[in-house]
């Protein structure tokens, strides 16, 4: 697998959790790098509900859409994006864990031709820049 998993004990039901991380206009409510999500269709959130994120990357501002690709209640949520060529599939697992939840985040890079090659450098970039968005979920949710 092209990608990373990480996993995260949160002291907070599956359904905070769900709350707050199958919207991605929360995102900058914990990641400090995200400067904006706008929701761009109409209706509650469920597969196909999009997004416009703005992002502050190597001092630079960076725009891409997201798409809700999975939404199943307190259990799983998926954020695709798509761009250059190289697709990339966030999902989040909730599972029940005593007061709280584990939280397993897979992320699954997808590309074709030429760009194939670059997906272990491109997942190594992505593991430095976002592999701590499970821990500030965590501080976040757990101080609120």
């Amino acid at each position: 697998m092209n990608g990373f998993e990480f996993s995260e004990y949160i002291a907070k039901p599956p359904k905070e959790v769900f709350d707050l991380i199958s919207n991605p206009a929360n995102g900058s409510k914990f990641v400090d790098n995200i400067k904006e999500s706008k929701k761009l269709t109409d209706g509650p959130i469920r597969v196909g509900t999009k997004f416009h994120e703005t992002r502050i990357m190597n001092g630079k501002e960076a725009s891409t859409d997201l798409l809700v690709s999975a939404y199943e209640p307190n259990t799983h949520v998926g954020i695709s994006s798509e761009a250059e060529g190289i697709k990339v599939e966030y999902h989040f697992h909730l599972e029940p864990k005593g007061e709280g939840t584990r939280v397993k985040w897979v992320c699954q890079l997808e590309a074709n031709g030429l760009r194939k090659m670059m997906l272990p450098m491109v997942a190594g970039i992505m593991k430095k820049e976002d592999g701590d968005h499970l821990q500030k979920l965590k501080t976040y949710l757990e101080a609120n």
